[in-house]
């Protein structure tokens, strides 16, 4: 079986990043079983933690409602990344990867600590990037598409077909 984290994070060194830290939405379930798979066990180790957070903006929400979404979602997020504090971030997906984003950029801005931040694109953008992968596209120090159109058009963008 390959789960979609297990591509995504076949090349991390686990020795070297011993300590991990997931931030998932409350309501993904998917990416809960996929990072079990991926952990295999080690969680009995203290590996790595879950950090479960709200959504950003729901499939559909109002625009008017997003805004208090988004406010809880960021509150969460700040707590749990300044409780397990990351030495690097891989994120792909929804609203709450520029969640996280913005929070990991807090500590280089004040002198702090950088930490650097790799994006992936959904494979489903094919010809243009989602919400979020515009503005990750600006965040990210790496941004990488899965179809060859797209890094076409976005000069920073990394080609690696099948990523995800």
């Amino acid at each position: 079986m390959h789960s979609i984290g297990f591509r995504l994070l076949r090349g991390v060194d686990f020795e070297r990043y011993s300590k991990r830290l997931y931030v998932v939405g409350t309501d993904d379930m998917l990416s809960l079983d996929q990072i079990r798979y991926v952990e295999n066990g080690r969680d009995a180790q203290g590996a790595f933690y879950v950090g479960r957070v709200p959504r950003s903006r729901a499939v559909g929400q109002s625009w008017i409602t997003t805004p208090l979404t988004a406010f809880e979602c960021l509150s969460q997020v700040v707590r749990v990344m300044y409780q397990y504090t990351p030495d690097a971030i891989i994120c792909n997906g929804p609203g709450n990867c520029v969640v996280v984003g913005l929070v990991a950029l807090v500590p280089a801005i004040l002198g702090i600590k950088r930490v650097p931040i790799v994006y992936v694109e959904s494979f489903a953008r094919v010809h243009t990037l989602s919400l979020s992968g515009k503005i990750m596209y600006l965040l990210a120090d790496r941004f990488v598409v899965q179809w060859l159109s797209l890094a076409h058009k976005y000069p920073r963008a990394e080609y690696i077909p099948h990523l995800v």
